[in-house]
């Protein structure tokens, strides 16, 4: 009986001692991991613009060409992330950093259904909101954080993952993945509701930028030809705040205009270093606009 407890024992410490690892090597090997900790410790930043938004905008917007245009620019996007995920990290930056000039948010509708998600990223919600371990398993670090493992993993066998770095927040990476899609049928006619619950948090952050005299500039990021439409950019008219022009970058004249499907994607939704340039440089002209936020993108 000693020998088995002993063992339960043993088999109890090696499994705390491996969950401790696990949150240890995270931020040293997973780049959304590095990024998000790096961000969460930010202190007295001074950039003229943050970038806010899911994996595509991390991959899509470069930060460096944001920079040389208007001044310091970071890109605080991260993979998953909902609107409450990136309020959530607006209104922790504002905290504690000097408020930038313009915050530029890229919804990706065109493949995400924001309606019906108000969860927050797991990476997100441990550096900013300092996670408590309510529920024993599901909270530890192997289980919360599982499906880094696999990502990591490919690490390990594909050139083009380690060879991907992260500049002033961007993931930056060569590879190549071909969009063969074609648009689908009834794409092309579809609307996007942002007065819709589940853009309660577009609203947040444009409540937030309203009270801090900041810009807040929301864009429709460019997805694959599946999921691309010909809507026309749209104001929003939310309570008591001014009316918001939304661009659609995703329309498909833009988009066929801009990329070269067999270039510039890296994966499905999401552009490679070079798609990635040739976007920036289509939004820098946006931005360049006097009357940016209420004239229409052509």
């Amino acid at each position: 009986m000693k020998k088995f407890l002993l063992f339960v024992a043993c088999l109890f410490v090696a499994f705390v001692m491996l969950n401790i690892f696990y949150l240890w090597i995270l931020p040293k090997v997973d780049l959304d991991f590095k990024k998000t900790k790096e961000a969460a410790g930010f202190r007295g930043e001074k950039n003229k613009i943050i970038v806010l938004g899911n994996s595509t905008a991390l991959d899509g917007i470069n930060s460096e060409m944001l920079t040389a245009q208007f001044g310091g620019a970071h890109n605080l996007a991260v993979g998953g992330a909902t609107l409450i995920t990136n309020y959530i990290q607006l209104k922790s930056y504002l905290e504690t950093n000097a408020k930038p000039d313009k915050v530029l948010l890229f919804l990706s509708s065109g493949n995400n259904d924001y309606d019906t998600t108000h969860e927050v990223n797991p990476i997100v919600s441990y550096y900013y909101q300092h996670v408590v371990y309510e529920k024993p398993l599901k909270d530890l670090p192997l289980f919360r954080f599982r499906w880094l493992f696999i990502e990591n993993m490919k690490k390990l066998f594909s050139g083009a993952h380690r060879s991907a770095y992260l500049l002033k927040g961007q993931f930056r990476s060569d590879k190549i993945v071909v969009d063969q899609t074609i648009l689908k049928q009834g794409t092309m006619c579809s609307e996007i509701n942002y007065l819709h619950p589940g853009f309660e948090y577009l609203r947040r952050m444009a409540e937030l930028c309203d009270s801090n005299e900041i810009r807040f500039i929301v864009f429709e990021i460019p997805c694959w030809n599946e999921s691309q439409n010909n809507l026309a950019d749209t104001e929003v008219k939310f309570p008591l705040l001014k009316p918001m022009h939304i661009y659609n970058l995703n329309r498909i004249a833009i988009c066929d205009t801009l990329f070269d499907s067999k270039m510039d994607w890296l994966s499905k939704n999401h552009l490679n270093y070079k798609g990635s340039i040739k976007l920036t440089r289509a939004i820098i002209n946006v931005l360049l606009k006097p009357d940016i936020g209420t004239a229409p993108i052509n």
